[in-house]
């Protein structure tokens, strides 16, 4: 496998990674929101938000905190795409541009991720990761 193939493989694999992480933000509100009232879900909202990953099999001391996976993805994802866009060329046009802007956008938003899981934050990020991945679909055709 060549370095472009791999790279996109990765980039690929950490879209679905930090796709996962915005469903599972999304959920934990949906479901603790429907149980408990907004005091309640806010306060399990944070317990959830200071877990560590891998929650088996890695030792405690080593796993990461759920937000610096976040983190860490949006860096992978940043760093793939450069090589992507180095080895087969910068894309053009109006999509491109968009998929640029939302990029920013959830960076943006993981800033507030890291802090405190808001609601509003929680439903927003969701909504622009999967505008995210439309677009990008739309930019490789």
């Amino acid at each position: 496998m060549d370095v472009y193939r791999l790279s996109v493989f990765a980039h690929i694999f950490f879209s679905v990674v930090f796709t996962g992480l915005a469903l599972y933000w999304t959920i934990m509100l949906t479901s603790l929101s429907r149980r408990f009232d907004a005091a309640e879900t806010a306060r399990l909202l944070g317990i959830a938000h200071r877990s560590r990953w891998p929650h088996v099999v890695i030792p405690l001391a080593w796993r990461l905190p759920l937000p610096w996976v976040t983190t860490l993805t949006m860096v992978a994802l940043w760093l793939t795409g450069i090589v992507n866009s180095k080895l087969r060329g910068m894309p053009e046009g109006p999509l491109w541009w968009t998929k640029m802007g939302l990029f920013v956008a959830l960076i943006a938003l993981q800033f507030a991720l890291t802090r405190r899981p808001y609601p509003i934050v929680v439903r927003v990020n969701f909504a622009l990761t999967v505008a995210m991945l439309l677009v990008s679909g739309w930019v490789i055709r």
